[in-house]
């Protein structure tokens, strides 16, 4: 019998990385950024294996946002397939163009984008966001109070698109639905909530898709 005494110093980097893999996959992304990250190389790697960022979600209304945030996320996140950034009135930053183009050059694979109650999104911005991201199913810029009847003839663009929400987007006008039925015949599912300016007409007939 061998009475040569056992090592107890069995450290947790010994796991198999497949293991490591699957114990970081039940960590919150911010756990990973704050908790993870910082221990040592091989825990920094797990922490930003892209696996895990496959989906964002920003809150504009945190100080800790800025562009800087966003880019080094995006930049972590090449199997980016569904994104959120959420403004409204206690925003802290504005979104732009060069922010979409940041995150077009790191995520071809954006399927989903949820841009609500942005203020900053404009005809450029909307412009930029269809030539970055002609993939989309997905497209949410409800609340956005600067997209009119323009941006929506470029949003028409996207062949891809399923799902469009579009409500309480103050500015558009029977004529928007026109644009939208003529060119998103393949729209499976339009929300229209908070148009107050668009007939009922036209709400009945949205309606059966939304």
């Amino acid at each position: 019998m061998d009475d040569s005494p056992v090592d107890s110093t069995l450290n947790i980097n010994d796991l198999p990385v497949e293991i490591l893999r699957h114990i970081v996959s039940f960590l919150t992304q911010r756990e990973l950024l704050l908790t993870v990250a910082p221990v040592c190389h091989l825990w920094r790697e797990l922490a930003y294996d892209p696996v895990r960022w496959q989906t964002l979600s920003f809150d504009l209304s945190h100080e800790a946002i800025t562009s800087e945030t966003l880019h080094n996320c995006f930049a972590r996140s090449p199997l980016l397939r569904s994104l959120e950034i959420i403004g409204g009135r206690y925003s802290r930053f504005l979104l732009s163009a060069a922010d979409i183009r940041c995150c077009a050059s790191h995520c071809e694979k954006l399927v989903e984008l949820q841009l609500r109650f942005i203020s900053s999104l404009n005809l450029e911005m909307i412009v930029e966001l269809v030539s970055s991201f002609p993939q989309l199913k997905s497209l949410n810029v409800e609340g956005c109070e600067q997209l009119d009847h323009k941006c929506v003839s470029h949003i028409c663009g996207l062949s891809n698109l399923h799902h469009l929400n579009i409500s309480h987007c103050t500015k558009l006008v029977d004529k928007m639905m026109d644009i939208v039925s003529s060119h998103l015949p393949q729209l499976q599912a339009l929300k229209i909530d908070g148009l107050n300016h668009i007939s009922d007409r036209w709400m009945s007939i949205f309606s059966s898709i939304s």
